[in-house]
C-alpha cells in the first residue's frame, strides 16, 4: 500500500514516498477460529493467506475489526457466517465522522455489516478466555486493539494506533519499506512514542499508548498495524 510518511509519522519526512502493508492476522490455538481486520482491496490476498495455514474463509468463527477504515475493513462480505466484533463506539462514528475523514469509510462496508452478525462492545470486552479488546481511541474514536495471552506473555495488536516500529521506537534513522527499499528518517529521540499522521484526538491518543504498554508489560510485545517486518511471522516468534 503506497503512502507518504508524512501518513506514517505526523509531520515528518512529508514528501518521502514508502510501501507499507496492511496486516491481517489470524489468532491461533484457542477456542475459536478467529481472524483480526479483513485487509484492503479484493479477496484474493486474504484467501490465499488463509489457504496456506489450511483455512478457508467459511472456517472463521470470528472478526475482529480493530476500525472500520477501508484498509482494515475491506472484505466482509467474505465472512457471512462469522460475527464481527467492533466498538460500539466506532460503529457510530462511522456513521457520521470528521469531514476530512469521510473518505477513509466506506458506506459499502457498513451496508455490509447491518446485514451481518455484529456485534458492538465496549472497553474489556472478552471475545474468548485469552482474547479481549480494549478501547483505545486517538487514531479514531473508536480505535480497539486485540490483547492476546500467549505462551510468552501478553500481547497487544495495536492495530492503527502504532502504525509501525517507528511510532514505537522513535530513535530509528532507517527502515525498509514493503518494496525492500531502504528509507531514511528523521529520528525523533527526545519522545518516547511518535504519533501516525491520521488521528482524530491526539490527546486520547497519548493516553491509549501508555495503555497498551500497561497492558503488554513491554514494547516488544505491541504489535502494530502496518510493520512490513511482521509479513509472513509468526507472533510470538
Amino acid at each position: 500500500m503506497g503512502t507518504l510518511k508524512g501518513a506514517v509519522t505526523h509531520l515528518l519526512d512529508m514528501e518521502t514516498p514508502c510501501a507499507g502493508p496492511a496486516l491481517v492476522f489470524y489468532l491461533e490455538g484457542g477456542r475459536q477460529k478467529i481472524l483480526v481486520d479483513t485487509g484492503v482491496g479484493g479477496p484474493e490476498g486474504v484467501i490465499k493467506a488463509l489457504n496456506s495455514i489450511g483455512l478457508k474463509p467459511q472456517d472463521i468463527d470470528t472478526v475482529i475489526l480493530t476500525h472500520l477504515h477501508f484498509d482494515h475493513a475491506d472484505n466482509v462480505g467474505l465472512f457471512p457466517q462469522a460475527r464481527f466484533i467492533l466498538q460500539k463506539r466506532e460503529w457510530e462514528y462511522a456513521q457520521s465522522p470528521l469531514p476530512i475523514q469521510r473518505s477513509l469509510y466506506k458506506p459499502q462496508t457498513l451496508r455490509e455489516l447491518e446485514h451481518l452478525d455484529l456485534v458492538l462492545v465496549g472497553d474489556g470486552y472478552e471475545v474468548e478466555p485469552g482474547v479481549n479488546v480494549i478501547l483505545v481511541p486517538g487514531h479514531t474514536k473508536g480505535q480497539q486493539a486485540v490483547v492476546v495471552n500467549t505462551c510468552e506473555g501478553r500481547y497487544v495488536l495495536a492495530g492503527d494506533l502504532l502504525y509501525c516500529r517507528l511510532n514505537i521506537y522513535p530513535g530509528i534513522t532507517e527502515f525498509t519499506d514493503i518494496t525492500g527499499s531502504r528509507i531514511a528518517c528523521t529520528p525523533q529521540p527526545e519522545h518516547a512514542f511518535y504519533p501516525p499522521g491520521i488521528h482524530t484526538d491526539l490527546s486520547d491518543w497519548y493516553d491509549s499508548v501508555w495503555k497498551v504498554l500497561a497492558y503488554a508489560g513491554s514494547r516488544k510485545r505491541i504489535v502494530p498495524g502496518h510493520e512490513t517486518e511482521l509479513v509472513g511471522t509468526v507472533i510470538p516468534y
